[in-house]
């Protein structure tokens, strides 16, 4: 049962936060859009600091060797990833969705690249999992960034 509590945390806790807000706060109406933005805030804010930042050898070992500065990259992004999830909540909301979307194209080989080689990757050999997962999961957040990120309807 425990085990299901995190996923489902994970699922539906953006949903119920955007819900609540909308509850409390009557000018804020509940849009689907903010709870793509949210999911969005939580993953790149997430990722973005504890796995580029503060942990940057699990994103360096999924890096090819060939490529220059790996160390510098993983920073890189995770300040970028960062900017995303804040940003995504400004009037520049629209231009960071596009941002999200081509960063998420330029980062899939790299995503491609540690799927293949889940199993020699130290940090990953015992969970290959996640690796297979964050290529599909990429859909979904350009989707998210797409979506979350459009106009209201009859704002336009």
């Amino acid at each position: 049962m425990s085990e299901l509590l995190m996923p489902a945390a994970i699922i539906l806790g953006p949903v119920l936060i955007v819900a609540l807000v909308s509850l409390v706060r009557r000018s804020v109406r509940f849009r689907w859009a903010n709870v793509f933005r949210l999911y969005l805030t939580l993953m790149f804010g997430f990722f973005g600091l504890y796995g580029h930042i503060l942990h940057p050898q699990t994103v360096v070992d999924l890096i090819p060797p060939f490529f220059p500065l790996r160390v510098e990259a993983s920073y890189a992004s995770g300040v970028l990833e960062l900017a995303f999830a804040i940003l995504i909540w400004t009037r520049w909301a629209r231009i960071t969705g596009w941002a999200i979307i081509a960063y998420l194209a330029l980062v899939l080989p790299f995503n491609i690249y540690g799927w293949t080689v889940a199993t020699n990757v130290p940090s990953y050999a015992n969970a290959p999992y996640y690796l297979w997962i964050r290529i599909p999961l990429q859909a979904v957040f350009i989707a998210f960034a797409w979506f979350g990120t459009r106009p209201p309807k009859g704002s336009g």
